[in-house]
C-alpha cells in the first residue's frame, strides 16, 4: 500500500495539515480554500528527509489564451444577436 505523507502548509499565521500521496495532490487540495498567491509547504519524504518549499499558487493546468478569446467572441456574438 502507498504511504500517505503529511504535508504542513504555513500561510502567514494560518497552519493547516493535509494527508496525501503526492505533493501535487496535497497542494491542489489546499489551494481551493485559500486566496494567497504563495504558501510554505513542509513534509517528510519516504527516506526520512524533511523538505520545505515555497510554492506559488495556483498549481495545475492553465487556461489557454485562445480559449479565453473564443469565449469572449461567443459572448459578443450572442449579445449582438439579441
Amino acid at each position: 500500500m502507498t504511504k500517505m505523507r503529511t504535508f504542513t502548509f504555513y500561510d502567514g499565521d494560518k497552519v493547516e495539515t493535509k494527508e496525501a500521496i503526492s505533493f501535487k495532490k496535497a497542494v491542489k487540495s489546499y489551494q481551493g480554500g485559500t486566496e494567497s498567491k504563495s504558501v510554505k509547504v513542509e513534509w517528510e519524504a519516504k527516506k526520512g528527509g524533511i523538505y520545505e518549499v515555497i510554492q506559488a499558487l495556483p498549481i495545475g493546468r492553465k487556461i489557454r489564451q485562445a480559449a479565453i478569446t473564443e469565449a469572449k467572441r461567443k459572448a459578443a456574438k450572442a449579445k449582438m444577436s439579441r
